[in-house]
């Protein structure tokens, strides 16, 4: 938990950073309402981080952590469970009579020169 007096702190800092961030008494209440729940030391590092990458102050949610599970590639168990469930792959015959109809459509020879 983050005491009012640590978001000050923070948005302190990011006022020394950025000339344009204004800190005022309503924009402090509102940012601790939000971030009175994190860790200080996680907002620290998003902030430094942030710093280095933007010219720009950042917004409440440039520093709170965002879920990246849509970024993580499954590894070979996690793919074999996530495949399990799935339909038996269309047969050899199958794949190539779809891919003969996709040539036909596109106007491209198989081979030819």
């Amino acid at each position: 938990m983050m005491t009012k007096r640590e978001t000050f702190s923070l948005m302190a800092r990011i006022a020394v950073y950025y000339e344009q961030f204004e800190l005022d008494q309503k924009k402090l209440d509102s940012w601790h309402e939000v971030l009175k729940g994190c860790n200080l030391e996680e907002l620290e590092a998003a902030l430094h981080a942030h710093v280095s990458a933007s010219v720009y102050p950042p917004k409440i949610a440039n520093l709170l952590k965002r879920p990246q599970k849509a970024r993580v590639v499954p590894g070979p168990e996690e793919t074999e469970r996530i495949m399990s469930g799935k339909e038996k792959p269309a047969s050899r015959e199958a794949m190539q009579s779809e891919l003969e109809k996709v040539r036909t459509i596109l106007g491209i020879g198989r081979g030819e020169s």
